[in-house]
């Protein structure tokens, strides 16, 4: 059985067509301490970060706030210190993204315990000012889109550069491509119609090109819910 970590705030059209891709959606709750309404409290690429194989870095109470789903699948957690505030960008430590051989995140506001990974593991470092990294980078394989343009001029794997816009968020004027989306078995799932997003065409060649199939989970514009991360 394949899981996939998801905002508990998914819709039941993109849970069903979730389980209808052979993956069980476990619908996780954030940090406590930002409060039930922060915009970005229910995000998973904010509180959670896959280091490798089975290993994981939670914010603590993060994780507390979410045994009762977690445990019992045999993941190793790591219990990272919760950030001092909800206000950026003491709250990204986590949100760095792995596409390939490469880590991109804003390394100053990165958790140490994800650069040392990286180093261990022998990763490159793609340092970049954008705090919100994997919200900003879709992973698909080792190659990635991102309307982020400092992201996209640093990456120097295979990358498209799209529009920014065009997803919502809530609390926010737009969201990002990695937040509405996750990559599963040459498959990249997207929260919303990708079909209705004005660079489709452009995302279907690229991703066409490298083989990887899109999947709309959802007849409704694409929406930023932190990401789809599978376990």
């Amino acid at each position: 059985m394949n899981y996939i970590i998801c905002s508990h705030k998914i819709t039941p059209e993109i849970e069903g067509n979730l389980a209808k891709s052979g993956l069980t959606p476990l619908k996780l709750r954030g940090v406590p301490k930002f409060g039930e309404f922060h915009p970005l409290n229910y995000h998973p690429d904010m509180f959670c970060f896959h280091l490798r194989d089975n290993a994981w870095i939670f914010y603590g109470s993060a994780y507390e706030n979410n045994r009762a789903v977690l445990d019992g699948l045999g993941l190793d957690i790591i219990a990272a210190s919760d950030p001092v505030s909800g206000e950026y960008p003491h709250y990204v430590g986590l949100n760095c993204a792995e596409a390939g051989r490469y880590l991109v995140c804003a390394a100053k506001h990165a958790n140490a315990g994800i650069l040392a990974h990286a180093a261990r593991e022998k990763k490159a470092l793609i340092d970049v000012k954008q705090g919100y990294a994997r919200c900003s980078t879709c992973i698909a394989g080792d190659a990635i889109i991102t309307a982020d343009r400092d992201i996209y001029s640093k990456f120097p794997g295979n990358k498209l550069l799209i529009r920014a816009g065009h997803i919502d968020l809530w609390g926010y004027d737009y969201g990002f491509i990695g937040g509405c989306s996750g990559f599963f078995d040459s498959k990249l799932l997207f929260t919303g119609d990708i079909g209705l997003h004005p660079d489709y065409e452009e995302i279907r060649g690229f991703c066409g090109g490298i083989g990887i199939e899109l999947i709309s989970l959802s007849r409704e514009k694409l929406r930023d819910y932190g990401g789809l991360i599978v376990i």
